[in-house]
């Protein structure tokens, strides 16, 4: 319970600045943050902390310490000295010398992802809160759907690529992403940590938690808070961790726009605040559907039910061969990775205009 309105009305409009970053917040009828949101952001930042905040600019802008103590009429130092933790939990980004107030992404996902959140006393408050706010709230529409009806996140296609030792490793944009990089972190997957942490994720046995990939600044700036579940790893090693993630069955996803992906997810259908929305979630446009489908050849196919088993999305039948239904299939190409008989591959089908994409 938030009991003064001073602290409150700090709250909102720290909330209020992410209005136009991707992803917004949970809002009501009128606009003003939910009050399950505003105990959320209670938990990050204190009434003094919170007036400091509001100085901040929403990342990736940043500003220097040199202005934010100006701002707010402090010494450098002591102000260094007053976030430290805050920049040490990701509550504050700090970003060599200049400082932000994280944008809608971290602040949804952040207290899952680095190890002193997860061991700290709020992590189960966190897990709570957000869960609240995110289906009760229906924040899930805002966060896989922007408002002009456009999935915020795409699918990446993992197709079947047959090498001379007749390897299958994911292509179409997966590599190319990759490729637009040069740095890389490692980070949990929020989504399964999330559940982790409230002691109901259903994928326990099946799926590791730690293989999900942030790109570029979202990169620089969580390694720069030095967490020992933060990895940074190579072009080569982000490469090798989406083929074992698809051969285990996770779904490829990233930022549904052609330049500046922030983030490239191994999603599984049970925790997946994205893939939710298809498989938990009424939201047919929670996903971007990849320009590919899968396609079965009948002379192949022995109808061993692998692809059946394999897919997220309830696209395909086992009758006397399997049957692809081109209405629910996203084309993730998950079934063509592990099919016995190479009897499915994928096939471009284009229905998706990927924004800022040349024409």
């Amino acid at each position: 319970m938030i009991e003064s309105e001073d602290y409150k009305e700090d709250l909102i409009k720290i909330a209020r600045k992410l209005e136009r970053s991707s992803q917004s917040y949970p809002k009501d009828e009128n606009g003003i943050p939910t009050e399950t949101y505003l105990e959320y952001l209670s938990l990050m930042y204190d009434p003094e902390i919170a007036k400091l905040v509001l100085h901040l600019p929403v990342f990736p802008k940043t500003v220097s310490i040199v202005k934010f103590a100006k701002s707010v009429g402090m010494e450098k130092t002591e102000l260094m000295n007053m976030v430290e933790e805050l920049t040490e939990r990701g509550f504050i980004i700090k970003l060599g010398k200049n400082y932000a107030q994280p944008m809608p992404l971290f602040v949804y996902d952040i207290p899952f992802i680095l190890k002193k959140n997860i061991e700290h006393k709020d992590v189960k408050k966190f897990a709570e809160l957000s869960r609240k706010f995110f289906v009760d709230d229906k924040y899930y529409n805002t966060w896989q759907t922007s408002k002009n009806g456009t999935p915020r996140f795409r699918v990446l296609t993992v197709s079947e690529e047959v090498e001379p030792q007749k390897e299958i490793v994911p292509i179409e944009e997966v590599y190319n992403i990759i490729d637009k990089w040069d740095d890389f972190a490692i980070i949990p997957c929020p989504c399964r940590q999330r559940t982790e942490v409230e002691g109901i994720r259903v994928c326990k046995d099946k799926y590791p938690i730690h293989n999900c990939t942030l790109l570029g600044p979202y990169a620089k700036a969580v390694l720069e808070m030095n967490d020992p579940d933060i990895k940074s790893a190579t072009r080569e090693d982000i490469k090798n961790l989406t083929k074992e993630a698809a051969e285990i069955g996770l779904v490829h996803c990233t930022d549904n726009r052609a330049e500046n992906t922030s983030i490239l997810c191994a999603c599984c259908e049970c925790c997946c605040g994205m893939i939710g929305g298809l498989t938990r979630f009424d939201n047919p446009r929670a996903l971007a559907r990849a320009n590919f489908i899968s396609k079965v050849d009948e002379d192949l196919c022995v109808a061993c039910g692998t692809c059946l088993e394999r897919c997220k999305f309830e696209a395909i039948e086992i009758n006397d061969k399997a049957v692809i239904n081109p209405d629910k299939c996203v084309g993730c190409g998950l079934c063509a990775v592990t099919c016995p008989e190479e009897a499915l591959s994928m096939v471009r089908y284009e229905r998706e205009v990927i924004p800022g994409a040349n024409s």
